[in-house]
């Protein structure tokens, strides 16, 4: 806890950057604790889109009262240090970055070709309008994913939303189907964690939506699909269904872990998986689990696209389906993860992961070698018809729909 002292000093936060004097925060600051000096920071940071050291930096020099070095040069001195990217190549990335979900620099960087390409292809950007060229393309293709992450700061302090994307989409497999799927399997694709979410809110898990989320353990691909029931039917054809559609899994599924809270669903799907020669482990989960607020980190996907609310209506899961399949396709296609590649020594002798170059499932699908031609040239053809700016304005159109469902 702060002092209440300290606390009625606290400059309101409605300052804007314009209106923003350092010796607001000056004595607080240079009187505050240790531990106190962090949330100072993240305010002048957020008040001005200064960077962290540099806020740190600029409190120092008014302390001693030097200042005046970091004051702006006059017009007709140029500045020692200059941007390396243009204006409008930085307002730019503000776009894109939502285009690609919010990612962070690391991966931001790995998938930004796919990103433009598609946009092209689409009239998202367009050369010599609306401030995009060959230059700001070039300039855009070649920042670092440290720079993407500060130029970026500004952005994400202004929305005050948690804007993480996690590369994690699944919760831990048994430890039993991870021995199945390691050894020769380990980069085979087609062995998917399913689970299922009882879009129930706070309420009891029953009479309301379900939905379906499988992510494949080797690839990253994700397939999501809401039910208008847990019926051990309704699951199995769901099942059937994403094999034989090219949004759901287009290549051939080795094994599932399925988690479900119904005996009679993991029975019909062991029968359904049987028949296709499928490796089937079924896990037991409380469905209590899917109503509570740390249920985001328990299915990322889900919560974090769909929210954690009640969900009862025919109209509701056709909305819910109409988000999932624009969040899987920007998921599966503009969205790199990274796999463990290893272990390493770190100088001191332990040992710490190591991992591969970010690349998205669809990437690592190709990679795998696991499709027919006739397959990848469908998959293909079907990731060159996607707009990734067209994606972010149906999510966006889907989330509403559903927040006013709710309401």
């Amino acid at each position: 806890m702060h002092d209440q002292q300290n606390i009625q000093s606290i400059p309101s936060t409605e300052t804007t950057e314009a209106e923003f004097d350092v010796d607001d925060y000056l004595e607080l600051y240079s009187s505050a604790r240790k531990k106190d000096k962090g949330w100072i920071l993240d305010e002048v940071m957020i008040l001005t889109g200064w960077s962290r050291d540099h806020a740190r930096r600029r409190l120092a020099a008014f302390r001693i009262g030097e200042d005046d070095a970091y004051d702006d040069p006059p017009a007709d001195q140029p500045s020692s240090r200059c941007c390396k990217y243009s204006p409008e190549s930085r307002a730019l990335l503000v776009r894109i970055w939502e285009w690609s979900g919010f990612q962070s620099g690391k991966y931001l960087a790995a998938v930004m070709p796919q990103l433009l390409d598609a946009a092209e292809r689409h009239g998202a950007l367009v050369p010599d309008r609306d401030g995009y060229s060959l230059k700001v393309r070039s300039e855009l293709l070649a920042v670092s994913p440290a720079s993407i992450d500060r130029y970026l700061r500004t952005a994400r302090a202004e929305d005050f939303r948690d804007r993480r994307v996690s590369t994690k989409r699944f919760t831990s497999p048994s430890e039993d189907f991870l021995d199945f799927a390691s050894g020769p399997n380990e980069h085979e694709p087609g062995y998917f964690l399913v689970d299922t979410i009882a879009h129930a809110g706070p309420t009891r898990a029953s009479n309301c939506v379900f939905t379906i989320s499988a992510s494949c353990l080797h690839t990253g691909w994700v397939f999501t699909h809401s039910l208008a029931d847990n019926a051990p039917d309704t699951m199995v054809d769901v099942l059937q269904w994403s094999l034989d559609e090219v949004q759901g899994i287009p290549f051939w599924v080795n094994a599932i872990e399925l988690s479900n809270a119904d005996d009679t669903v993991h029975e019909a799907t062991d029968r359904w998986a049987r028949g296709l020669d499928i490796h089937f482990s079924p896990v037991l989960k409380d469905l209590r689990r899917d109503r509570l607020p740390e249920a985001s980190r328990h299915q990322h996907l889900v919560h974090e696209y769909g929210n954690i609310r009640r969900y009862d209506t025919e109209e509701a899961r056709s909305a819910l389906n109409g988000l999932w399949r624009a969040v899987d396709d920007r998921l599966n296609y503009f969205t790199p993860t990274r796999k463990p590649a290893g272990w390493a020594d770190d100088g001191d002798g332990d040992q710490r992961r190591i991992y591969d170059e970010p690349r998205t499932p669809f990437e690592r699908l190709r990679a795998a070698g696991v499709m027919s031609p006739t397959q990848e040239d469908e998959l293909t053809q079907y990731a060159d018809g996607l707009d990734p700016a067209r994606l972010t304005e149906e999510i966006v159109f889907w989330q509403r729909r559903l927040q006013e469902l709710a309401a």
